[in-house]
């Protein structure tokens, strides 16, 4: 199977880089190869690139830097993310999709950061999953799935087991892309996701050693995103 994942910067660098998920990631990449997967990963900036941004906005140098700044900051998570796959990746985060797809012909596992002004690595995910004909997109994040309203703010927030792609659509509404922004997803994505009509996971951080079985139709405690009516 050929698997885009997308590991959020929240969850990667929720302040200073998290060695404990950093070492799951390699673990679980490591695993899904030795079990035939193909595999492209795409990281974001976490709070690296929002306190970079933030200096920026107090600056007040102008969005399009803004982005370039963040774009920066998830590239270098990539490149640390790349150092510590070793051999199986790419040696330099990837910044064309068709770069990317290339690799995994070369059996290597390419990593991407942000790549335009304007999109988050949500998008960017999306766009690689849609390049590169991935069966399937899971999105790792600091909330353990999509939810009605934002569960840290609103305690009657409730958990959704499943949505269609427009009803995710419906949840995520037409948001104004801001540097730095934070979303249950970035709204270009949910458009690609509409477009494509990949399958989806949105998943916790607590799932990353587990989607090998995931794969393989084990219960997760995330959000499918499909159309289909069955996994």
């Amino acid at each position: 199977m050929r698997v885009t994942i997308c590991f959020g910067g929240s969850i990667l660098v929720p302040g200073t880089p998290d060695l404990a998920c950093i070492r799951d990631i390699v673990k679980t990449v490591r695993e899904l190869r030795s079990q035939n997967h193909e595999v492209l990963i795409v990281v974001g900036g976490g709070e690296l690139a929002r306190s970079y941004i933030s200096a920026a906005q107090e600056l007040g140098i102008p969005g399009i830097d803004q982005d370039q700044i963040g774009i920066a900051a998830t590239r270098l998570n990539a490149q640390l993310l790349i150092a510590a796959l070793g051999e199986i990746a790419e040696p330099a985060p990837v910044t064309v999709f068709e770069k990317a797809v290339r690799a995994i012909f070369r059996n290597k596992v390419p990593v991407m950061g942000g790549t335009t002004p304007g999109q988050t690595t949500d998008a960017v995910a999306a766009m690689l999953a849609q390049v590169s004909k991935s069966e399937i997109l899971v999105f790792f994040t600091n909330v353990d799935g999509v939810y009605t309203a934002d569960p840290k703010v609103d305690p009657k927030a409730k958990k959704l087991d499943r949505l269609t792609p427009d009803e995710l659509a419906k949840l995520v509404g037409s948001a104004e892309y801001k540097p730095g922004m934070k979303s249950v997803m970035d709204p270009v994505a949910v458009k690609l996701i509409q477009r494509s009509n990949i399958k989806t996971l949105i998943l916790g951080r607590h799932e990353i050693t587990r989607l090998p079985e995931i794969l393989n139709g084990a219960k997760h405690t995330g959000t499918v995103i499909a159309r289909v009516s069955k996994w």
